[in-house]
């Protein structure tokens, strides 16, 4: 098929597409007209969004869309239509346009022991700090650098230039914080960038290398095959990395590629809001990884869900529910890290604070290389300080095993070690804005109804149907049918936001079982493990 021919079947397929405006979903995502421009690789369109209508026009723009959609890469959307499974991430820049990028790898790293600390090693090495600002969630919410011009193609020899230069350059090894990176350690890391080898070895006070050599026992491995990839890297220009680790557990970095971007007129609307079009929630779909094999299935369990949240909900024994899941496990941990909020940064939160956001424990999370802006090694008694604001803020815990956080989040392996927490807010979070549009969410047992054991229940005789629970609700799961209150049981995750701001007190948490908490701590401790491993052998 010729690129023009891709080009129009593509924007035909968008505009053309099959839209139910009875649909109950439709109807809720579209209470307001939603105008959309598309600019499929030059070729333009427009479509309207309304409640009890949708149309559309070929080859015109409007002159005051909600939102600019342009497709970059026709060959990345090709592929993906084709069922071939595409590493992409978004991202936000400084002109608060959007960005779907593909990920491509640029560096693949493997070290000599199976402890995954590969981040924490790179973390040491000055070359590496502006990759290691794009780890974890942190590379959700920063926005992302300016595209760098094209660099010209590495000319023979100029790769073995900058190796040499980036090796000689001056290193300090009286330096304090050298001294602590290396402290009782030697760091041995052999370099491999489109054929060209070299090794450095960093003491405490020493460091010393060799161009053209590596040495046998490396602790670190690092291998760029790309000759511009590489040129880019050793002249440190602006790049957007991810993570991930591989099929070995080995960490790879990539560079992030745009293929779309977005343009919201409302600077402070979220990207999550495309998951209303039809076509997007489509391609998110489709985007999800191909069925493994049940030799390839990776058999580790997510598993993840709300907690119900303050007064009168979930209050047993005079203990607040989340406050006494959290604080066990938070006793337990053998290491516990905080961070600020991700969706808040990238959202702009204007409700909650952004310092109130993730909470990781045990051992595996010994290997994350933190922002020191961002996050930090916590002790119990501020990690159940930051428990208790973010509570007393209003927001719904989530806590939970989710493999795909940690290692293609953060690019650390996942042993059973590596337990999250988050505070999830209606107006930023992932979780709740993909179910706000009927998309599904990370951690599996999240959108399975509420925790057994528990359930929201409403007095129909007490409920007039007023539709305060309907505006309330997160996740757009609560309804009013035939003039009272009612949910999907099977959908309803038991936030208990519906019970606080019920004005004739008909909505009710109902425990059919006092146990339900000690059962679901009992879940968790069966797919992670936060306790100290040394301790324990």
């Amino acid at each position: 098929m010729s690129e023009d021919m891709l080009k129009k079947g593509m924007l035909k397929r968008i505009l053309e597409q099959e839209i139910d405006i009875s649909d109950e979903k439709y109807k809720i995502s579209f209470k307001e007209p939603f105008k959309v421009n598309l600019d499929v690789d030059g070729l333009k369109g427009y479509q309207i969004f309304e409640q009890t209508n949708y149309s559309y026009k070929y080859d015109e723009h409007l002159e005051d869309p909600d939102v600019l959609i342009k497709f970059r890469d026709m060959d990345f959307f090709k592929r993906v239509a084709q069922g071939e499974e595409i590493e992409n991430e978004w991202g936000r820049d400084n002109d608060y346009y959007y960005h779907m990028n593909k990920r491509v790898t640029m560096i693949s790293t493997s070290t000599q022991t199976n402890e995954g600390d590969a981040q924490v090693m790179l973390a040491k090495l000055p070359l590496f700090h502006q990759a290691l600002l794009n780890f974890g969630t942190s590379r959700l919410t920063k926005p992302l650098r300016d595209e760098p011009e094209a660099i010209e193609p590495a000319k023979d020899g100029e790769i073995e230039s900058l190796m040499k230069k980036m090796l000689s350059e001056s290193i300090d090894t009286s330096d304090e914080l050298y001294q602590k990176n290396f402290k009782d350690q030697v760091l041995k890391v052999n370099w491999n960038i489109d054929g060209n080898e070299a090794y450095q070895v960093f003491e405490e006070t020493n460091y010393n290398y060799e161009f053209g050599k590596h040495i046998d026992d490396a602790d670190l491995t690092i291998e760029i095959e790309n000759p511009e990839f590489g040129k880019r890297f050793l002249l440190d220009l602006p790049t957007n990395y991810a993570p991930r680790l591989d099929e070995d557990d080995n960490l790879l970095l990539h560079i992030k590629l745009p293929v779309l971007s977005v343009k919201f007129k409302d600077p402070t609307e979220s990207r999550f809001s495309l998951l209303k079009l039809p076509f997007f929630r489509a391609l998110v779909e489709r985007g999800d990884p191909v069925t493994q094999t049940e030799e390839e299935k990776d058999e580790r369990e997510n598993y993840g869900h709300y907690i119900s949240v303050n007064l009168p909900m979930g209050e047993i024994e005079n203990e607040v529910v989340p406050y006494k899941v959290f604080e066990h496990f938070i006793n337990k941990a053998s290491n516990i890290v905080l961070r600020t909020c991700p969706c808040r940064e990238s959202g702009e939160c204007q409700n909650h604070s952004i310092e109130y956001g993730c909470i990781f424990m045990g051992d595996d999370t010994k290997n994350m290389a933190l922002d020191p802006e961002e996050g930090y090694v916590a002790t119990k008694e501020q990690a159940l300080e930051h428990l208790r604001n973010a509570m007393a803020d209003g927001l719904v815990p989530l806590m939970g095993r989710n493999v795909g956080e940690a290692e293609n989040g953060h690019g650390v392996k996942d042993t059973g070690r590596f337990l999250s927490g988050c505070f999830c807010c209606e107006c930023c979070c992932i979780g709740v804005r993909l179910r706000q549009y009927g998309a599904a969410a990370g951690m599996e047992g999240e959108g399975s109804g509420s925790i057994e054991g528990m359930k929201i229940k409403v007095d129909l005789d007490k409920c007039d149907g007023c539709g305060t629970c309907v505006e309330t609700c997160p996740f757009n799961f609560r309804r009013v049918v035939d003039g009272k209150s009612t949910v999907d049981p099977d959908q309803c995750i038991g936030c208990g936001r519906c019970v606080e701001v019920c004005p004739h007190e008909a909505i009710t948490l109902d425990v059919n079982d006092p146990e339900y908490i000690e059962k679901f701590i009992t879940k968790i401790e069966s797919i992670v493990d936060v306790e100290d491993q040394t301790l324990k052998a």
